[in-house]
Order: C-alpha cells, then structure tokens, then sequence
C-alpha cells in the first residue's frame, strides 16, 4: 500500500550514501513480512548487505557467529516475535 516500505529503504540509502552512516539499521516486522522485506532491499539498495535474521535455531546461531558478530553489515530485517522473546536471539 503507502509505500512504507520504500520509505524506509531511501532513507536508510540516503544516510548510506550521502551521510556516510553505514549503520548498521534494525528493521523489525511481522514474520510474514520479513521476505518482502529483503526483496524490496534487493530491489532498490542492492549495494546494502542485508542480515535476514530467521531460520532454527541453530541456524540463527551460526548466522551471529559467522555474519553478525563482527559487524561489517548495514540492515538486519528481524521478526518483531523474536525481539521480544530474548531467549530465542
């Protein structure tokens, strides 16, 4: 609908691209959103490396571990249920 989305994303491009900020940026949204999500950072800021946080929990765990921990992203998309139940993180 209202472009929310896109909203975002230039803005998050623009403090990139011509404020110099790197991030990185949380996005937190419902699960059923999250792949839209990523699609739309594909989309319309590719040069951005976005972190899809979903998956087991092994999987996310080996994500941190390999991905997260030493930082060097710019966009972590997250599920708004996995922020609030800290246990799963």
């Amino acid at each position: 609908g209202l472009g929310k989305t896109i909203q975002v994303i230039g803005l998050i491009t623009y403090l990139y691209e011509s404020k110099g900020d790197a991030g990185p940026f949380m996005i937190i949204a419902p699960l059923s959103t999250i792949t839209n999500w990523a699609i739309e950072f594909e989309r319309w800021a590719p040069t951005l490396d976005v972190i899809v946080y979903k998956g087991t929990k092994e999987v996310r765990k080996n994500m941190f571990k390999q991905r997260m921990k030493g930082g060097g992203f710019n966009v972590l998309i997250i599920q708004y249920e996995m922020v609030m139940k800290t246990e799963d993180l």
